[in-house]
């Protein structure tokens, strides 16, 4: 269970400093989701790069593809990246995981594509 810190209304919008209310705030989890391939998006071989959209600030990023092992992605130009290469044709499924530091992590929904 996320833990819970007061925090005052202010601090949460940042423009209302007189407010006395008090808020209850949960850390929020990463966010990581799929760009490319879009859904049901072909593809072609013999190599391609996958485009993962994460949360600033999170430790790193890696990808399973059809279930397999987890791989890491690397970073540049405010996206994660996996260069994936030698795999058949047919149809696909990549899921993105976002590593924070204190071990928390957080999946995107799978994304199913086909390599024609």
């Amino acid at each position: 269970m996320a833990k819970r810190t007061k925090i005052s209304a202010a601090m949460l919008d940042g423009v209302n400093g007189e407010h006395n209310e008090m808020r209850m705030a949960v850390p929020s989890r990463p966010a990581v989701r799929v760009e490319c391939p879009r859904e049901g998006e072909v593809i072609a071989q013999p190599a391609y790069a996958f485009h993962i959209a994460a949360t600033p600030g999170i430790l790193g990023v890696e990808v399973s593809i059809d279930q397999g092992r987890w791989v890491i992605c690397r970073e540049a130009l405010g996206l994660w990246w996996y260069d994936w290469s030698g795999f058949d044709k047919g149809d696909h499924e990549v899921v993105a995981r976002a590593r924070i530091r204190d071990g928390i992590s957080a999946n995107s929904s799978p994304r199913r594509f086909r390599v024609r």
